[in-house]
């Protein structure tokens, strides 16, 4: 039940409380709770920056995708908001001095093939819900896991066009630029 409580009502949650009040529609809890970081930067030209990762090439999931910043909340994650601090770190080497707002929670199944106990192929299919934050950092030196990601980078709103993005991760990036301001939100509600 996506936005039941406010996706800030998160950030204090452990990954078992999360799974608990953030249901499916069916009333089932999400087999994994992710989290997605938007960070901006505004240039000295005024224009307003999202940082951007490519994930790396040998990634099963999306190989060569641009995203935000995120991964999936560990159980060594004593809240949501370290796994949003741990996540952004890992990835970008930024560290995460406060969560200003959020953007575009969604959901997403995943189905990944196994070989079971008895030499079977098997399907299993994974839930997910996806909440997204934006944040604040202390510093914009970018330095990319290249584990996970092959380049990162801040990218303005037209420059994102051309970039290889799922749906959803567009739509999350065109809604930070909403909620950032400035050119960006006359631009955003003008193809509405």
């Amino acid at each position: 039940m996506i936005g039941a409580l406010g996706d800030m009502d998160a950030l204090p949650m452990s990954k078992a409380q999360c799974r608990h009040n953030y249901l499916q529609e069916n009333h089932k809890p999400y087999d994994k709770i992710v989290i997605g970081a938007l960070i901006f930067k505004q240039h000295s030209t005024d224009s307003t920056k999202i940082l951007l990762l490519k994930r790396a090439a040998h990634e099963d999931s999306y190989p060569n995708v641009f995203e935000i910043p995120g991964g999936k909340v560990e159980e060594s994650d004593p809240t949501i908001l370290d796994a949003v601090k741990r996540e952004v770190f890992e990835e970008a080497g930024l560290a995460v001095d406060e969560v200003v707002g959020t953007v575009g929670s969604f959901d997403y199944s995943m189905e990944k093939s196994i070989t079971n106990k008895e030499g079977v192929q098997e399907s299993i299919l994974s839930t997910s819900l996806q909440l997204n934050f934006i944040c604040h950092v202390t510093t914009y030196e970018v330095a990319v896991n290249p584990d996970e990601h092959s380049e990162g980078g801040f990218f303005s709103r037209s420059q994102i066009a051309d970039l290889n993005m799922t749906d959803r991760m567009r739509a999350v990036v065109e809604e930070g630029f909403v909620w950032a301001g400035g050119d960006e939100v006359d631009a955003v509600l003008a193809k509405v």
